[in-house]
This record gives C-alpha cells, structure tokens and sequence, in this order.
C-alpha cells in the first residue's frame, strides 16, 4: 500500500503543469493584432515595390496558380476515372464518389497542408524571402527612429535591429540540402497526420483518437493546462472540425518556424534552446501565425501574402526579442533570450504605445550596432560615424592614419555601413594660403599622396566587388580654402612643362557651393567636389604585375631628365601603423599611389566621381583595404598642370556595399562608376569647344597620338584667352580647374588623332565669345592680376622644348641626344 508521503502531490509542481500563461488569449490576441499591423508597416515600406520585388510578385502569383493545379491534379485523376467508371457502372444513384472526392480534398487542404508545403518550399528556391526580412527589418529601424526624432534624448532610443543581425553570418548549409531536410519533416509529418487521421475511423477508440493526439502534442508544446483543455473539448467537437483546429494549428506552428528562419539562420540556438524560444512564445505566435494562415489560404494571391508575412515578421521579432549585441559580445545571447523577459510588459502595452518596448539599455556594451548614416542608407539617430580622422596641428608623416602605400588597416566598416573619412590634401599640408609660389617650387613629392586608409570593410574577399557609393564631400568649415599648382619642371612638371617650366600658384575661396580666385580674377564658378583617388590595396601578385611592367618602362625610357615611372622609393615611406621591419618592405616593394592603375584604379583624378555617384571596385585582398584621399573641390578633364584641381583638405561620407564574386559576374577587369546628379549646369551654346589634333607644337607628324593632339587643345585654348589679358600661367592653372569638358572626338582617321577642349563661357563675368573678342581691337582689357610665382619672380618662363621628338613614343617631348 502506497504511503502517505508517495501519495502527496507536489501542488506547486502541478501548478506549473496546469500553467496556461504561454498560451494565454491576451497572447493569442496580440499576436493577431500584429499580424495586421506588421503587414500594415511592410507594406509602407517603399524598398519592398523594388523591381526585384515586383518580379518575385509576379514570381508568386504564377507559384500560386501552379500550386492550385499542383493540389487539383489528384482530384482531377479521380473524377476523370470516376467519369470513365459511369460508361460501365451506374453511379447516378450513388454518393460515395461525391464523398470520396471531398474527403481527397479535405485531406490535402486541411490533413496534409498542401497549400503551406509549396509556398514554403519556396524558401529553399530563391534567396529573396531572406533578403524581404532583412530590407522589413532595417524599414523597422528606421520608421522607429522617424517615429522618436523630436525625443529630447536620443540616447533613451532602443538599439537597432538590423545592423547588429547583418553582421551575423547566414548559416544553415547549401539550400539543396536544407530542402531536403525541409522535404523530410513535411514527409515525415504528412505519414503522421494521415495514420492519425485513419486511425481516427477505427471502431470504439476511433473518436478518441485525435483528442489524444491533440493532448500528446499540446502537453509536449505547450504544457498540460492547455492539452487538459484541448483534449475535453476535442470529445464533444465533430472531427471535422476538430481537425481543421488542430491542423490549423499546426500548420501556423510550421509557418512561424519558416517565416524565423532569417533570424535563426544568424542568431544560433541550441536544439533546446529554441523549443524553450518557442514554447515561451506560443501563445502570440500562434496568434500571429494563424492570423497569415487564414489569409494564405486565398487562392492564387496566397504565395504573394507568404511575402508579405515575411516582411510583417520583421516587426514582429523586435517585439519579442532584445536587439542583437555586436557578434564580439554575442556569448550568452541565446540564453539570455528563451525566457521573453518583456512578455507581461508587453501584453500589457495598448497598439498605439508598443513602440515604447526596450526602455531598459541591454546587457551588453554597444559598439555602435547601427552605423551613423542616413536612415535609408544605414542611419542612426547619433549621426553618422567618422572612421578615419585627421589633424592639422601634427604632420602628415606622423599621423598613423594616413599613408602613401599599402599598410595594416587603419580602421574597420561594415558591410552596407554609412561613414565620413577626413583627409588632409594631397601634399599633406605643405602648401600654404600665400602669395608666393615657394612652396610649390619647393614641395618634396616622396611626401605626397597622403591618403586615408587603409580600411577593412568586413566580409569584402578577393574577387569580390567593392560598391562605393559617395554621399557627400565638403572642405573642412575651418579651411575653406584650396590651392592649383604648376610644378617646376625639375620637380614635377606638368602636361605642358616643355613651354611652361616655372612654379606657379593659385588660391581660391570657397563660398558655399562657389570659388574665386585673387590670382585669376572675374572668374567664379560651382564646385564639382569629389575625391581624386580611391581604391582598394592590390594582392601581392597584382603589385608584382606592376612592379614588373613599369620597370620595363623604365628601363626603354628615351627621354630627357624625365621620369616616366616611379619604382618602389624607401625614401620617406609613411607606412601608417606598420612596425618598423613592415615599414621597410614595403619601402623596397610597395607601389607608389602617383598613378591610376587598371586593377585598381587609384589616383584616376575623374571630376565626375561627386555627390551621388557608385564605383564599383575590384577587390584584390581580404577585407578589401579601401583607401581615400587627394580631394578636389573642382576640377578640368585632365587636370593637365600635375597639381592642377582645386586641391583641398575635407571630409568625404561614402556607403561601402560588398558585392559577393563581383568581378567574375560582371567580368571586370578595371572599375566602372555611374556618375551622380549633382553637375554646374551651362547650357550646350555656353562652351567654346577648341580643336587639336597629332601634330606637335614644332609642326611634326605623330601617329594619331592623343597625347599630343590634347596638348595642341590646350595650347589653341591658351592663345585665345590670352588675348582677354589673362598670362599664359593663369590660363593653364584655370584649364586644369575649372570645369572644362575634355573629349577624344576622333580617333580612326590615320594619322591624327582630334581631341577638343569645352571651355564654359559662363564662368567669367565678361563676355570672352568670338563676337567679343573680334571686338577688341584697340587692344584694352580688364586688369588680370597676377598667378602667385617663386619670391622674387614676377613672371614665369615661357620656352620651346621637344623639337627633337620622335613619332607616337610621348610625343612633342624632349628627347635624350
């Protein structure tokens, strides 16, 4: 006979089991309520009528349609076979046919989910299910913070969801085998549900059969209050209806596992992790599940609201989870996580004030989660984040910031993060707001190039493509002031040092949008900002392809005290944060940044790479290594004086995306861009156009060399203004500055090759037409002032070099005697 103490029952332990708090109706209800305004907020979201979207609408309207003939052809079978029966057999007075099709079609409807089996098998099909959470969620972030943007505080703001989740890496294997795992559990589960059903006609036990299952499944899921409760009523309901309950049930039980994946496929529970997850939730997820169940169920449109369920539980997981930490601070998340911390709070919530969930700051340290940028582009309430800094009261050779070569990386961004670089100009600081031309004849060119970087942007790999999509450039506000320089022949030189030798200098301020000049004065015009060079560090084996090549240069050069490639220098390498043995490898072996390179790009100096426009840039070594700097505040195609934009000190916002195996899928070999909208606007009848063409100053022949021919266009430019009074110095600083159009405009019809020059009229306040200058026959012009020469000089050289060139080898150059 038992004892007393065998016999006492554990009320509290019993308590527990009875418990119905995780399937509560306040649960269910809020869980139906976030159904409709999840999908209400989804569909705000303009990203989602993208075009990729619309094609996978479509996508989803013929699956739709091919699902229902997919669940009618069984049916179909039998009616047509019951239809050929009737030619032998007299079925008009009998109704087991009538019955025995719609019993196949309760089966497959309501016993085997059919509908549900193919519209989630889609997941496994295509990758923009995924893609649809992740877009919902970052829209989330950002209503969120439009909704709170009048706060006093932005720090009381909750933490965001979407750039924390981004940089957690998507797991879950090949989609052929997670389909298959997915095709196996529905097999599996499809067998049950049949045996289930049939066993539900046995004699005597039949009509105990699915109440019982109903009770095993309910007590295992949710506990024995709720399957207590499932079972009594399951007796007395018609199993008809006690099935369409359970499966019902079931099937938004499956619906919520997929429509989860993208968060599980990053935030990785253990197996009893998860069954914890769920079954502290099950009362709002099945609220929420069966709500999009009902709603899949309307034909052919059904697929397009499986999308649309996607998205709306996006909103519905940052209602019951916190915000993911940065993945360095990821251990213990998941723990933290099976018990819904804020259920009571959040229940107890009305629908206009569930935004105010997260009040409380999360158990871990930020590490700015959410990039500072633009809300559509990554934005956060803080701002947007400066990864790389700069300092105008320390030299540019002891900022570890900077660099002239390939270097560790100086700071690390996110893939699809928003953020401001500062750069110094191009020299570093060595030329100066005066009137005199010293430091320009004086520059030393082994300290140049001093660009922002190198940074890692994480998850870029070689092969990848590198979109860089620049949202702004701006001088710093307390240096509003860039220079244009002539290089000395002997330290330098230009595009035209064979006639113009001499240093020379112009200063220009800007105001607003706008820049003049006091060395070349009635001259204003619209700054077309952007950086001269950017790019991302090459392999090891791309260096050597240019070591190689241009050594090769080197070595056939023909002509006189001229460079025409610079070898690796360990003169006044500043290698950044690299130790001292790096520093000194990289002296011997790194490339100097003074050219662009096809594999890279680099210092291309192209003046429409402003606000608004994508590069797309190869990516040679792990973290890609992206580096910036030389920015321009304007600039004329060819930038032809060396130093010849507008150079200036400033700070550049770029959007970095990864483009995973870009290079093969675009098959480039050297970067493309798309310029932005952002342009000084002159109409086409403001530009006088010059022409030039293979024939050198000296009247020689060269075979159509462009070189020359766009040196001869820039001569004709020259001679014309120069008659308004400008110096021959001026002219060529301007040409290289302003906004001038350069175009090859022939370049088959042997042997001249023909270039032009668009000068726009508009940007001198006289008129410089033809008709004006045929005017100016008594000779009077304006008073032009004077570029800024060395101390002591008040005009620069003008002389008569390359008469010995010799044909196509950089013609209208001096030759070696």
């Amino acid at each position: 006979m038992a004892s007393a103490e065998q016999l006492h029952i554990d009320r509290e332990k019993l308590k527990q089991k009875l418990d119905t708090s995780h399937f509560d109706l306040n649960a269910v209800f809020r869980g139906a309520q976030l159904t409709l305004v999840g999908a209400f907020r989804a569909l705000r979201n303009p990203d989602l009528f993208n075009s990729q979207h619309y094609r996978q609408a479509i996508n989803a309207i013929v699956a739709g349609i091919a699902i229902r003939v997919l669940i009618a052809i069984p049916i179909l079978f039998i009616k047509s076979s019951l239809w050929a029966s009737s030619f032998v057999f007299d079925l008009d007075h009998v109704s087991w046919d009538n019955n025995l099709i719609n019993g196949l079609g309760f089966i497959e409807e309501h016993v085997l989910q059919a509908p549900l089996f193919f519209m989630s098998l889609m997941r496994y099909i295509t990758p923009t299910l995924d893609d649809l959470f992740m877009d919902s969620l970052k829209w989330v972030d950002m209503t969120y913070v439009q909704k709170h943007k009048h706060d006093q505080d932005p720090g009381n703001l909750r933490a965001m969801y979407y750039p924390a989740l981004k940089q957690y890496p998507l797991t879950g294997g090949k989609a052929s085998s997670s389909a298959l795992v997915f095709l196996s559990r529905y097999v599996r589960k499809g067998l049950v549900s049949l045996a289930i059903f049939a066993a539900s006609y046995l004699p005597v036990v039949g009509r105990l059969v699915l109440p019982a299952a109903s009770f095993w499944t309910f007590n295992k899921s949710v506990g024995l209050g709720p399957a207590s409760i499932v079972f009594g009523a399951g007796v007395f309901v018609p199993k008809k209806y006690l099935v369409i309950f359970l499966q019902s049930y079931f099937a938004s039980r499956s619906l919520m596992r997929e429509l989860l994946e993208p968060y599980f496929a990053r935030i990785r529970f253990t197996k009893e992790e998860k069954r914890k997850w769920f079954r502290n939730r099950q009362g709002i997820l099945f609220g929420f599940g069966v709500g999009f169940y009902i709603l899949l169920r309307i034909p052919l449109l059904g697929v397009l609201i499986y999308g649309i369920a996607e998205a709306s539980t996006a909103y519905l997981i940052t209602k019951i989870t916190d915000p993911p930490p940065p993945v360095s601070q990821s251990k213990g998340f998941t723990a933290r996580q099976v018990e819904w911390n804020n259920k009571h709070k959040f229940l107890s919530l009305s629908l206009a004030n569930m935004d105010t969930l997260h009040d409380d700051p999360p158990p871990y340290q930020p590490t700015d989660p959410y990039p500072r940028s633009s809300v559509g582009q990554g934005v956060a309430p803080s701002g947007i984040r400066t990864v790389g800094k700069v300092s105008f009261d320390k030299p540019a050779s002891e900022q570890p910031g900077l660099h002239v070569s390939r270097v560790p990386f100086a700071g690390t961004i996110k893939d699809d993060e928003t953020v401001k670089i500062e750069c110094l100009d191009w020299t570093g600081g060595q030329i100066l707001n005066t009137d005199d031309a010293d430091d320009v004849r004086n520059v030393d060119l082994t300290k140049v190039h001093y660009l922002s970087g190198p940074f890692e942007v994480e998850t870029a790999a070689p092969g990848d493509l590198l979109l860089v999509e620049i949202m702004d450039v701006q001088p710093f506000q307390d240096q509003p002031w860039g220079f244009t320089g002539i290089f000395d022949r002997g330290n330098g030189g230009g595009f035209l040092d064979e006639i113009y030798p001499s240093a020379a200098k112009a200063i220009w301020d800007f105001e607003g949008i706008f820049c003049s000049s006091r060395h070349i004065p009635h001259v204003k015009f619209a700054g077309l900002i952007h950086p001269g060079i950017l790019g991302c560090a090459p392999s090891a084996e791309v260096l050597e392809t240019w070591n190689t090549r241009e050594a090769e240069l080197i070595t056939a050069n023909k002509l006189e005290d001229r460079d025409v490639a610079l070898p690796p220098q360990p003169i006044n390498v500043h290698a950044g944060s690299a130790d001292a043995t790096l520093k000194e490898k990289i002296g011997k072996e790194g490339a100097r940044t003074i050219p662009g390179r096809p594999e890279h790009g680099g210092n291309c100096d192209i003046k429409n790479l402003s606000r608004g426009s994508k590069v797309y840039l190869p990516v040679h070594v792990a973290g890609a290594k992206f580096s910036v700097g030389d920015l321009h505040f304007s600039q004329g195609d060819g930038e032809i004086s060396f130093c010849g934009a507008i150079e200036m000190a400033g700070i550049i916002t770029i959007n970095f995306k990864v483009i995973k195996n870009g290079m093969a899928a675009l098959g480039l070999k050297s970067p493309i861009y798309i310029p932005g909208p952002v342009e000084p606007q002159f109409g086409p009848g403001r530009y006088i156009y010059f022409e030039g063409f293979s024939v050198d100053q000296h009247g020689k022949q060269h075979y159509m060399d462009v070189t020359v021919a766009y040196r001869q266009t820039s001569l004709r430019c020259i001679e014309y203004l120069r008659r308004f009074g400008y110096s021959d110095y001026q002219i060529y600083l301007l040409l290289s500055c302003a906004p001038i159009q350069g175009h090859v405009a022939g370049i088959v019809d042997i042997p001249n090759a023909c270039t032009t020059m668009g000068l726009p009229m508009d940007i001198f306040d006289f008129d410089i037409s033809p008709a004006a200058a045929l005017a100016l026959t008594d000779g009077k012009t304006l008073d032009m002032g004077s570029c800024a020469f060395e101390t002591g000089v008040t005009e620069g050289k003008v002389t008569n070099g390359g008469k010995n060139s010799e044909t196509s080898f950089g013609g209208g150059l001096t030759y070696k005697e």
